[in-house]
């Protein structure tokens, strides 16, 4: 009897200890920067009054900006006002190690100024324009330029408040404005960085976007060549082999398409769409390009446009050579199309309204 009392009073208290472990999990993940600012505050304020060793006020502290940083990375930077519970700050969350290669840190800017900006409205003014670039530069922006960006934006919010310390927390309105034009025109100045990265970052994402789907396709070109010859629907035979090959060089025609006319400066892409929008848009291109030269393939191989077709080993390179150009070019590929449904009787295609010769043509397909 004794024992099962002694089991049933230990299970009891495993699970008390559990479900306090959940709660303490469930209020650390619901901490906010109003929490750590307000917390911070206290602990500052006890430090000016000469009691730095009041211990509640520094655990406090130190709990909760503990719980913040598990939610949203380490503090690489900050600034917190001395008149009120108020503060900015920057964190980044590390990308998993093994892949920082291609996955980029997490970085975000805070602010809880609401308190200390109450009476100024010009310096709470830019203080919100910063943190409306912030969130358009870690959409976009990555790496080095992100980082920049973000730090000189943490930058000009610590120069606000440090203001208005140095004001005693109230200052006068023309004062305050001077601050604040000083500061906007510093804000304009990381916009401007902003925008110029962000037309590099969009490129590079969207390239990046084109070499997964490149690796996309040939995958899918390896397993339907497998299913076809290990099923017996299909030869390993020239047919076969002359259709990969337009598949694959019509891909690749819409790779170096692109990467001319990224070399050209006539490439613009719409870096304000985001990171993830780029890679799909980017991904989108090879689809296309395989699409094109497989139809060009076939357009070519039924004798549709009474094309000379030349015959044996130079009739794979003549495919091959076709479906690139089919990929590169969509001008091409609508002369094609049109020829080719003036050939089957159906009348003229309906031109596409997007013109190959666009700079912005490349970043809608």
């Amino acid at each position: 009897m004794s024992t099962g009392l002694t089991a049933r009073l230990h299970l009891s208290r495993e699970k008390r200890l559990s479900a306090r472990a959940v709660r303490r999990r469930q209020a650390a993940e619901q901490v906010t920067f109003a929490d750590l600012a307000w917390d911070h505050y206290h602990w500052e304020q006890r430090r000016l009054n000469g009691s730095a060793k009041d211990v509640q006020a520094a655990d406090g502290y130190r709990d909760t900006r503990a719980a913040f940083e598990a939610r949203h990375g380490e503090i690489v930077s900050e600034y917190w006002s001395i008149t009120e519970p108020s503060g900015v700050a920057l964190t980044r969350k590390r990308a998993p190690r093994l892949l920082r290669l291609l996955v980029d840190d997490v970085r975000r800017f805070h602010r809880a100024t609401d308190w200390v900006t109450r009476d100024v409205p010009a310096i709470a003014d830019v203080l919100f324009a910063c943190e409306t670039l912030a969130i358009k530069a870690t959409e976009v922006l990555r790496y080095t330029s992100e980082s920049v960006a973000m730090r000189r934006i943490l930058a000009v919010a610590s120069e606000l408040l440090g203001q208005v310390d140095r004001a005693g927390g109230k200052p006068d309105a023309d004062y305050a404005r001077r601050v604040a034009n000083r500061q906007q025109r510093e804000l304009q100045d990381i916009e401007a960085y902003y925008r110029h990265a962000g037309v590099r970052i969009g490129r590079m994402v969207y390239t990046q976007g084109m070499l997964i789907g490149l690796f996309v396709m040939a995958a899918l070109a390896t397993a339907g060549s497998l299913l076809l010859t290990g099923f017996d629907l299909l030869g390993w035979e020239r047919p076969l082999q002359t259709l990969l090959v337009a598949y694959a060089l019509g891909s690749v025609g819409a790779f170096v398409s692109v990467l001319q006319r990224m070399s050209g400066e006539k490439f613009r892409v719409h870096y304000d769409l985001g990171k993830r929008n780029l890679y799909m848009l980017g991904s989108y291109r090879p689809v296309l390009g395989a699409v094109f030269g497989v139809f060009t393939y076939f357009v070519l191989a039924s004798g549709l446009l009474q094309t000379t077709t030349p015959s044996g080993d130079t009739e794979f390179f003549y495919y091959g050579a076709f479906a690139f150009v089919a990929g590169f070019s969509e001008r091409f590929t609508r002369v094609l199309i049109k020829e080719t449904a003036g050939a089957v009787g159906g009348g003229e295609a309906a031109a596409p309204t997007c013109d190959e010769s666009s700079p912005e043509a490349g970043a809608r397909s």
